[in-house]
């Protein structure tokens, strides 16, 4: 009997890594767990969302909004990671 388990997060995250695609993959769920986090009211006040190397850069519409997130970014960034259950994320820029 076969017991070798593998989640099949763990086996798409191998292919993209033979396929060259992890930078790609990590970008989309990192946007996506961005929006999860900041909620839909914030998420339509976002013009862009780019992640490379470590950072988030994240453009928003309302520069009051803005401060106030930079204020939150630790924890935002803190629980955008848990939401990934890696440390993904080591900055946030907001613009």
């Amino acid at each position: 009997m076969y017991s070798n388990e593998h989640t099949l997060q763990d086996l798409l995250r191998k292919a993209y890594q033979r396929l060259d695609m992890t930078e790609a993959v990590t970008e989309m769920e990192v946007k996506e767990a961005y929006k999860k986090v900041v909620g839909d009211l914030i998420g339509k006040l976002t013009w862009e969302i780019r992640f490379k190397d470590g950072t988030l850069k994240v453009s928003i519409a309302s520069p009051g909004l803005r401060q106030e997130l930079w204020y939150r970014r630790e924890s935002l960034m803190e629980k955008i990671n848990d939401m990934l259950g890696r440390p993904v994320i080591k900055r946030i820029v907001f613009v």
